[in-house]
């Protein structure tokens, strides 16, 4: 005896009265996580930090001899010490004297300044590296950036400004310094960490 065969139906409700395929109640289509303004604003201040970093170092490539010159004649007269010169010497004082021995300071100190500017450039480019790490949010990249951007507040930048620097170099280690800061509270702000959690729970 022939059954009449009967071809199933597609879309017919499952249990529960949701049709078959079709998350349950309580269940979201997971979508794109809007990245809040605030991680936005430290990524921004971040890159900011780096370029005045940057910025610093490389104007001490360009300026060369002249800005050590400069930057010498600056310490000398606020604090020769600063420079391994003695309390109380007078950076015309030692122009008079002996020229030879004013060019040999101002070469050491160009040495010196060249190191440092180094430092400054490795330092920015790891934190522009480790902003991509810090735009989702992950813990160890604000981490690193933390350290490292407290590292170059401290050493080079620190130093800059105490050894009287001429006023653009100050200017661009004191907005590497205080922007770093501004960045380090950024990232770790209770919005960030949120952004990061929405990010995995997607």
């Amino acid at each position: 005896m022939n059954h009449p065969q009967t071809a199933p139906h597609t879309g017919m409700p499952a249990p529960g009265g949701m049709p078959a395929g079709f998350p349950g109640p309580g269940h979201r289509a997971a979508g794109p996580v809007k990245r809040p303004g605030l991680v936005v604003a430290m990524l921004a201040v971040t890159v900011l930090t780096a370029l005045s970093g940057a910025l610093s170092a490389l104007m001490v490539y360009i300026g060369g001899k002249d800005l050590a010159d400069e930057n010498v004649r600056n310490a000398v007269d606020s604090d020769p010490t600063a420079v391994g010169l003695t309390a109380g010497t007078d950076a015309a004082d030692i122009k008079q004297l002996s020229s030879t021995m004013w060019d040999s300071v101002v070469t050491e100190w160009q040495s010196t300044m060249s190191a440092r500017a180094t430092i400054a450039m490795v330092f920015a480019v790891a934190v522009l590296l480790l902003a991509l790490g810090a735009r989702k949010g992950a813990v160890w990249a604000r981490v690193l950036l933390t350290i490292v951007i407290l590292l170059s507040a401290a050493f080079p930048h620190a130093l800059v400004l105490r050894d009287a620097a001429p006023t653009g170099l100050y200017s661009a280690s004191l907005g590497a310094i205080l922007l770093g800061l501004v960045a380090v509270v950024l990232c770790w702000l209770p919005p960030v960490g949120r952004y990061k959690k929405a990010l995995r729970g997607r």
